[in-house]
């Protein structure tokens, strides 16, 4: 009789022993959650908040970069001069006058896109009117005052006089001296009126005109920047007419003033070279 109640007690406790297990079991199966009243608390994540912390940093950090090294909208538009190696030939129409250059006389990225045109800026490097190259770079992209590089503006005409005609009319009024100085380049100086607090501008302010007669008979209209100190690297520039619908401008640094007509006739020769013959 005894060992049946002892019996018993031990199928009693076996039968506890199960019970706790089963429960164990569902606690286990429910996962990391617990229960407090009846309602299920989940435990979160430990590494969700460091790693949200993370990318918005790296977002940040972009960002950052981007501001302060990254492209601006001038760059990604191709207006910032840009030196490019390639020779390759692009092709370009202004004012329906077709043009074909090769890639390292170019200046801007939008240029080198090609199509229609309301200007072109190109450089060459005096004498030989190369394109760019690495070796010559400081030439091409430093403005020293004694840089050899000519800049060289293709563009729509938009003035209603040609260059004869802006001579007489509009520059030699504005001198000083109808009759000019001559040079020993075979040039003549004029000095233009000197600019008033009270007198609008004449747009000629710190120039000098100089006219002289080209190699193919014409006469020239050249400016120059005064030599002063508050001017650090003077240019001289001519504009002419190409055609009735196109001008173009070029200039060179002042030292090689004495140079003006060379330069004149092989810049010439050279836009003549890119336009394209029909």
């Amino acid at each position: 009789m005894s060992l049946r109640r002892a019996g018993g007690g031990f199928v009693a406790g076996a039968g506890v022993v199960m019970r706790l297990r089963r429960g164990l079991g569902r606690r286990l199966a429910m996962g990391n959650g617990h229960s407090f009243g009846g309602e299920e608390v989940k435990e979160e994540s430990s590494w969700r908040y460091p790693l949200g912390i993370f990318i918005a940093t790296l977002v940040l950090c972009a960002i950052f970069l981007y501001y302060y090294v990254g492209p601006n909208v001038d760059e990604l538009s191709g207006n910032v001069p840009s030196p490019a190696i390639s020779e390759e030939p692009v092709a370009f129409s202004i004012a329906g006058v077709s043009f074909s250059t090769p890639t390292n006389y170019t200046v801007y990225p939008k240029d080198r896109r090609g199509g229609d045109r309301d200007d072109v800026s190109l450089y060459a490097l005096w004498p030989t009117l190369s394109g760019y190259t690495p070796a010559r770079r400081d030439d091409f992209i430093n403005d020293a005052p004694d840089t050899r590089r000519i800049d060289i503006t293709i563009s729509r005409r938009t003035s209603a006089f040609d260059e004869v005609e802006r001579i007489d009319t509009l520059y030699l009024p504005q001198t000083t001296d109808d009759h000019g100085v001559r040079t020993p380049y075979q040039l003549v100086k004029y000095a233009f009126k000197d600019q008033r607090a009270n007198v609008p501008t004449n747009g000629y302010a710190d120039t000098e005109l100089y006219l002289g007669t080209a190699s193919d008979g014409r006469e020239l209209a050249l400016f120059c920047f005064d030599e002063k100190v508050s001017i650090k690297s003077p240019d001289c520039w001519r504009q002419y007419e190409l055609g009735p619908d196109l001008s173009v401008t070029y200039r060179f640094k002042r030292p090689y003033l004495a140079e003006w007509k060379a330069i004149d006739t092989q810049v010439r020769a050279l836009v003549e070279r890119f336009r394209a013959k029909s």
